[in-house]
């Protein structure tokens, strides 16, 4: 089973209370469903990003504020800067008992521009450190959902192929 396949199972079965401050998603949520993995470096804010679903495929840098975990633990705006331009999530985390995944949570678009100008949507996410004992619990991150876009957005393109994704940027957690 590979990680990606570990973090979606888990994520499906992960606990059914909302977020407080994200709505729930709908029963038969309408959109299309789009899975995004985030990787960061242990104890960064600002690693890659890949997405799939809802006629696009794009990757680039993902960068954080705020922190989903300990004493200063609030909701997360996540910004993911791609070939085809940029999508702001919120992001917050869920309590849970169990001890793998280390997080549970929520996020929701909250703005976007170039192709992916006027999405709407989210859904939920899973994080979990790659195993080696020195990582943070957030190294790598699958985010499940669903996404509209209005009748007059642009239609969707795909990011080049062949090109790795920006290198991040260096800064502490």
């Amino acid at each position: 089973m590979t990680a990606l396949s570990l973090l979606a199972s888990l994520l499906l079965s992960g606990p059914a209370a909302p977020a407080a401050h994200l709505p729930p998603p709908a029963r038969g949520a309408r959109g299309q469903r789009v899975e995004i993995v985030v990787r960061f470096p242990p104890w960064e804010f600002t690693g890659t990003f890949t997405l799939a679903g809802a006629g696009l495929s794009d990757r680039g840098v993902a960068r954080d504020r705020g922190a989903l975990t300990g004493p200063e633990a609030m909701p997360v705006e996540r910004v993911l800067a791609g070939d085809l331009g940029t999508i702001t999530l919120s992001l917050r985390a869920q309590p849970h008992r169990a001890s793998f995944p280390a997080l549970f949570g929520r996020w929701q678009v909250t703005g976007a521009t170039g192709a992916y100008r006027g999405l709407a949507g989210g859904g939920g996410f899973t994080a979990t450190d790659l195993g080696t004992g020195r990582g943070s619990p957030l190294e790598l991150q699958a985010l499940i959902g669903r996404v509209t876009r209005p009748g007059g957005a642009p239609a969707p393109r795909r990011a080049p192929r062949g090109r790795p994704p920006p290198a991040p940027r260096r800064g502490r957690r």
